[in-house]
């Protein structure tokens, strides 16, 4: 009997699809690095293409009661296309950065299969989004769309 592994199937991935503003680093960011930590191709819709931007902001819309594929709208970006992994084959679509990386964890063979090393990992992923957090909100702390030198401004005048 030969103790040699057995080699590991390859791994198919789709083409997943990253909802997100163009050029803003911000919480799509760490779906990027997850992707490119994978060496997994990914179409950045909102970079992509000039008309990718209102593809991503339809997928958000307040008005909007889902898509084609029977999924809810996005709250916000990032949300994360996956092509055949919903109901019946259908797209899924994810949204909220931490739900994306707890999806793409075990799908791009980044997670542990440990449960509690999984849960280890996930804590870090929330710690790291926590104090993205908190440097935005440090950047950003009157309003979000404002940039800190305006901010900083606004403040000395009142």
């Amino acid at each position: 009997m030969s103790s040699e592994p057995t080699p590991k199937r390859p791994r198919t991935n789709p083409t997943y699809e990253l909802l997100y503003h163009p050029s803003i680093p911000g919480r799509g960011e760490f779906i990027r690095l997850a992707l490119e930590a994978a060496s997994i191709p990914y179409n950045d819709v909102a970079n992509s293409d000039k008309k990718g931007y209102s593809i991503v902001q339809a997928a958000c819309s307040p008005k909007s009661t889902g898509d084609i594929d029977g999924n809810p709208p996005a709250f916000a970006p990032p949300a994360l296309r996956v092509p055949g992994a919903g109901k019946d084959g259908k797209t899924l679509l994810i949204y909220q950065t931490p739900n994306i990386l707890i999806y793409l964890g075990p799908h791009l063979g980044l997670a542990p299969e440990d449960e509690a090393e999984r849960l280890w990992v996930n804590q870090n992923m929330l710690t790291a989004l926590d104090l993205n957090n908190e440097a935005h909100d440090t950047h950003h702390p009157i309003a979000v769309m404002q940039y800190y030198e305006g901010m900083v401004t606004r403040l000395r005048e009142q």
